[in-house]
């Protein structure tokens, strides 16, 4: 028995040691691979489990470097691990869940306070403001049409920095020549080489051509990052060792024949790397834009320039810290017809890890930097931003990809063609749609507590201040009995039900109301459907005329706004024939969470926990509009809408447990049709009825869990409702 067991942990032990000689050489998914087998011996190893984690972290497979990180955080709480609350916090933002993302940024906080001038505080601070920025700039997302740029370029490797030299041609950087077997093996690493590739565009379609010759593709080196200047005779790129320390090259290209490469004088330095050049003119002088490590910096990698007076490149200038941060700025373009550089970042605010901003200036004055926004930025890593005529270029490892190693591992080419303006135009029925739902939230009882009125004469405005002047009982009730980091952990979860909630559903409502009656002046009818909700303090009846109250508070805040400006649209007066209709459906606490606190004496949990908080609320869920034809936006009748509800609020399976039922209804007034449904992540299946579901008529929907390491993910189903989209979380307690 004694040796059985010896021969298993050397066994485990020789695996993480081949991990570990991998992760030191680079190579973390291979590393990621034996962690992994390691782990299938021992899966409870918090040490083993943090360096899969981060090897996994670092290949970009976000969804599951989150899953291994919240089960290190949830073991150990920081204490032996302290990074790992902030890699949780920071691989939720990579997977697009700001407001998650937002919260443990808060809790992680408190692990590094004792240095607030240090990196990982001053990180923590500025993520915690980037997840809210992130919300704002997914909802202003741009019509744009971005694409891959298809498989004869892109492969299962790596694929960036792709330049346009003419419209039918272009240059990138690839790792094609890397040996990957069908199991995703690297079988010869010797050729585990970046290279220069030239690609041609025939008809709408991209081909690879050829890689470009061997004098710019040196053998031993790495060499990527192509640039070409205007007159389109010096080509500028990057040779770099094996350790990535990059110098800048030039060399001519006249003729289609290339010159012979020389490294570009009093640009590189020693002991930094100098990469991403970009050729540039500005006011009729040659720029040299780069990214470097170079002493003098603002912080890690910053943009510095050189401009070239009488032939030569002159000591390179730091572009200063209006663009560059702590941490990395990179890959330069300058674009003359807007005086702008195009830069990514992973400091200033953003989307993901890296995003691709813009701002103007001619190196004396510099504008304020702009985020390009959704979908050119998305929450994994974009940079390498070109632009040739009116086709955008851009290197993103996002969902979309050619890859073998994870859908987030390796980047690839994306391209799109810039329209004469890409400002959203919405109508304004799209407009207030896009705001959906708002939600607003109540404190318990309220408005108009022990009574079983279903109307009330408050407005939701009184409410919310009241509501908002209870933040500190909250935070004390809510602290009740705890001490340490679980006390502190707990003010952070009522700061944010407060800020990401609360103040977020009375800010919604006020940028929503203005839209409203803008179509309302054009004499339209409008219907809202208004859901209400309640916790389960108090018993069904009682909860249903509470968020009847709740919808009256509403519909008060609308019939007061601005001196009773809608007044007339909803007694029906109005003399351009607007008018705004109201569907109640009052729930009650009929969706509350199961798990939600029903006793009066543990108000701790019950009244001030977030979980309660977050079930006192009513939601406006759809728009309709009436116009001659009496339709809805999606077709449907008017006011005779179906209405796809769950019992359970978050679909939650136990400890081991693979499958489970979860009951559905239609509480509408048309047949319910569920035409699809699909998941966040690998690892689940469902069975739902694919036929109409009657009103009033429950039914089952079931859910397999098929991968036992998944601890969340999110379901997203498409009806015929309105809104049509409809997300619900799961959650796998382990």
């Amino acid at each position: 028995m004694l040796t059985a067991t010896l021969s298993y942990s050397q066994s485990q032990k020789q695996l993480i040691k081949v991990g570990d000689q991998l992760f030191a050489e680079g190579d973390y998914y291979g590393a990621s691979k034996w962690y992994n087998d390691a782990l299938q011996i021992d899966s409870v190893y918090l040490e083993l489990k943090y360096k899969y984690a981060e090897s996994l972290r670092l290949y970009n497979d976000y969804a599951k470097a989150e899953s291994q990180y919240y089960y290190i955080y949830k073991k150990d709480n920081g204490r032996n691990f302290p990074l790992a609350p902030f890699w949780y916090s920071t691989m939720l933002k990579y997977n697009g869940e700001y407001n998650e993302a937002k919260k443990y940024f808060k809790r992680s906080k408190r692990l590094f306070t004792k240095d607030k001038k240090g990196y990982h505080y001053q990180k923590v601070m500025q993520e915690i403001n980037s997840c809210e920025e992130a919300i704002k700039l997914m909802k202003d997302s741009l019509p744009l049409d971005i694409k891959n740029i298809g498989n004869s370029i892109n492969t299962y490797n790596s694929e960036l920095g792709a330049t346009l030299i003419n419209d039918t041609m272009l240059i990138y950087s690839s790792l094609r020549d890397e040996k990957m077997k069908d199991d995703n093996e690297v079988s010869d690493t010797s050729q585990y080489l970046v290279r220069l590739f030239k690609a041609t565009k025939n008809g709408e379609l991209w081909q690879q051509d050829s890689k470009l010759e061997e004098k710019i593709n040196e053998q031993g080196f790495h060499i990527a990052n192509g640039s070409i200047d205007k007159k389109g005779t010096t080509f500028y790129y990057n040779k770099c060792d094996n350790s990535f320390n990059c110098k800048i090259y030039s060399i001519l290209f006249e003729n289609n024949t290339w010159g012979e490469p020389t490294e570009v004088p009093n640009v590189n330095q020693e002991n930094s790397t100098a990469t991403q050049p970009f050729i540039a003119e500005i006011n009729n002088q040659e720029v040299l834009f780069f990214s470097s490590n170079r002493e003098g910096g603002k912080g890690e990698m910053d943009i510095w320039y050189s401009r070239k007076i009488n032939g030569n490149f002159q000591t390179p200038a730091n572009i200063g810290s209006t663009i560059n941060t702590i941490e990395d700025e990179i890959t330069p373009f300058y674009d003359n017809k807007d005086s702008s550089l195009y830069f990514s970042s992973n400091w200033h605010y953003g989307l993901g890890g890296f995003d691709i901003f813009k701002v103007k200036t001619d190196l004396i004055k510099t504008q304020e930097i702009e985020n390009l926004g959704y979908p050119i930025n998305t929450s994994t890593n974009d940079f390498y931003y070109s632009i040739k005529n009116n086709t955008a270029l851009i290197t993103s490892n996002r969902k979309g990809s050619y890859t073998k190693k994870g859908e987030t591992c390796c980047n690839d080419i994306y391209y799109y063609e810039i329209p004469d303006t890409i400002k959203t135009v919405f109508t304004t029925l799209e407009e207030l749609n896009k705001y959906l739902p708002v939600r607003l939230y109540f404190h318990n009882d309220h408005p108009n507590p022990r009574t079983r009125d279903t109307l009330t004469d408050l407005n939701y405005l009184t409410t919310y201040k009241g509501y908002t002047r209870l933040y500190n009982e909250y935070k004390r009730e809510y602290a009740v009995g705890l001490k340490g980091e679980v006390k502190e952990d707990a003010f952070v979860d009522i700061e944010d039900l407060f800020s990401s909630y609360i103040d977020k559903g009375a800010s919604d409502l006020e940028m929503f109301t203005p839209l409203l009656i803008k179509e309302l002046e054009k004499g339209k009818e409008i219907t809202l459907t208004i859901k209400g909700f309640a916790s389960p303090l108090s018993k069904s009846d009682y909860n249903v005329n509470l968020t009847l109250r709740r919808v009256s508070s509403l519909i008060n805040y609308l019939s007061e706004y601005e001196n009773g400006m809608l007044l007339p649209y909803i007694n029906g007066t109005a003399k351009n024939g607007g008018k705004l209709n109201f569907v109640k459906v009052p729930f009650g606490e009929y969706q509350s969470v199961k798990t939600i606190s029903d006793d009066i004496d543990d108000k701790r949990n019950s009244v001030y926990s977030p979980g309660a908080a977050l079930e006192r609320k009513i939601e406006i869920i759809a728009i309709s509009v009436n116009d001659s034809n009496n339709v809805a936006l999606d077709g449907s009748e008017i006011e005779k809408l179906p209405l796809l509800t769950f019992k359970d609020t978050i679909l939650t399976f136990s400890e081991n447990q693979l499958e489970k039922r979860f009951k559905i209804i239609n509480n509408g007034e048309a047949p319910l049709q569920i035409f699809s449904a699909e998941f966040c992540s690998d690892g689940f299946e469902i069975i739902y009825p694919t036929g109409e579901i009657p009103v009033l008529t429950p039914l089952y929907i079931t859910i397999k869990r098929t991968a036992t390491s998944q601890h969340y993910c999110e379901l997203t189903l498409l009806t015929n409702t309105i809104p049509n989209v409809i997300k619900k979380r799961i959650i796998v307690f382990e």
